[in-house]
Protein backbone atom coordinates (compact mmCIF):
# COMPACT_ATOMS: atom_id res chain seq x y z
CA UNK A 1 0.00 0.00 0.00
CA UNK A 2 1.39 3.27 -0.89
CA UNK A 3 2.25 5.89 1.44
CA UNK A 4 -1.56 8.08 1.36
CA UNK A 5 -0.62 10.64 3.82
CA UNK A 6 -0.75 14.44 2.88
CA UNK A 7 3.33 15.97 2.60
CA UNK A 8 3.38 19.06 4.27
CA UNK A 9 3.77 22.88 2.02
CA UNK A 10 3.35 21.36 -1.64
CA UNK A 11 -0.05 22.68 -2.55
CA UNK A 12 -0.85 24.13 -5.56
CA UNK A 13 -2.41 28.07 -4.78
CA UNK A 14 -4.12 30.16 -7.45
CA UNK A 15 -4.04 33.44 -5.75
CA UNK A 16 -6.97 35.18 -7.39
CA UNK A 17 -9.39 32.67 -5.84
CA UNK A 18 -6.82 32.74 -2.68
CA UNK A 19 -7.38 28.82 -2.80
CA UNK A 20 -4.65 26.06 -2.47
CA UNK A 21 -5.12 22.18 -3.79
CA UNK A 22 -3.37 19.53 -1.51
CA UNK A 23 -1.85 17.20 -4.00
CA UNK A 24 -3.30 13.79 -3.08
CA UNK A 25 -2.21 9.98 -4.26
CA UNK A 26 -3.95 9.18 -7.41
CA UNK A 27 -6.17 12.28 -7.85
CA UNK A 28 -5.37 15.15 -10.41
CA UNK A 29 -6.53 18.71 -10.95
CA UNK A 30 -7.42 20.33 -14.26
CA UNK A 31 -8.34 23.55 -15.71
CA UNK A 32 -8.18 25.77 -19.05
CA UNK A 33 -5.65 28.81 -18.81
CA UNK A 34 -7.12 30.31 -21.44
CA UNK A 35 -10.24 32.95 -21.95
CA UNK A 36 -11.52 31.10 -24.99
CA UNK A 37 -12.26 27.55 -24.85
CA UNK A 38 -13.48 24.58 -26.38
CA UNK A 39 -17.26 24.21 -26.44
CA UNK A 40 -17.88 28.41 -26.11
CA UNK A 41 -19.65 30.12 -28.33
CA UNK A 42 -17.69 31.24 -31.53
CA UNK A 43 -14.58 29.05 -30.23
CA UNK A 44 -12.93 27.65 -33.33
CA UNK A 45 -9.58 25.24 -32.58
CA UNK A 46 -7.38 28.26 -34.65
CA UNK A 47 -8.54 31.08 -33.03
CA UNK A 48 -5.75 33.17 -30.81
CA UNK A 49 -6.38 31.92 -27.59
CA UNK A 50 -6.45 35.09 -24.81
CA UNK A 51 -4.13 33.44 -21.51
CA UNK A 52 -6.74 33.97 -18.66
CA UNK A 53 -4.68 35.82 -15.64
CA UNK A 54 -7.03 34.93 -13.18
CA UNK A 55 -5.52 31.08 -13.71
CA UNK A 56 -1.79 32.01 -12.49
CA UNK A 57 -0.86 29.52 -9.94
CA UNK A 58 2.18 28.55 -7.70
CA UNK A 59 3.62 25.27 -6.89
CA UNK A 60 4.11 26.11 -3.34
CA UNK A 61 7.30 24.58 -1.45
CA UNK A 62 8.10 20.87 0.25
CA UNK A 63 8.10 21.21 3.49
CA UNK A 64 8.32 17.63 4.01
CA UNK A 65 8.79 14.34 1.75
CA UNK A 66 8.88 15.14 -1.77
CA UNK A 67 6.07 15.68 -4.42
CA UNK A 68 5.98 14.88 -8.27
CA UNK A 69 4.02 16.36 -10.88
CA UNK A 70 2.96 15.66 -14.36
CA UNK A 71 1.90 18.71 -16.78
CA UNK A 72 0.12 17.95 -19.86
CA UNK A 73 -0.86 20.37 -22.25
CA UNK A 74 -4.27 19.84 -24.03
CA UNK A 75 -4.26 21.70 -27.55
CA UNK A 76 -7.35 22.00 -30.07
CA UNK A 77 -4.98 21.56 -32.65
CA UNK A 78 -1.86 19.47 -33.53
CA UNK A 79 0.92 22.13 -33.35
CA UNK A 80 4.11 19.90 -33.65
CA UNK A 81 6.67 21.42 -31.80
CA UNK A 82 4.75 24.54 -29.92
CA UNK A 83 5.95 27.47 -32.84
CA UNK A 84 3.05 29.66 -33.16
CA UNK A 85 1.65 28.97 -36.81
CA UNK A 86 3.71 26.42 -37.50
CA UNK A 87 1.88 23.59 -37.97
CA UNK A 88 2.87 19.78 -38.59
CA UNK A 89 3.83 19.22 -42.60
CA UNK A 90 4.37 23.12 -43.49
Amino acid sequence: NPDTSVLEGENTHFPEYNISITPQIGRAIFWWNTVQRPGMDGYHPLMFLDVDPRMRHAGMPVIEGEKWICNRWIHPIDIDFGVKGRLKGE
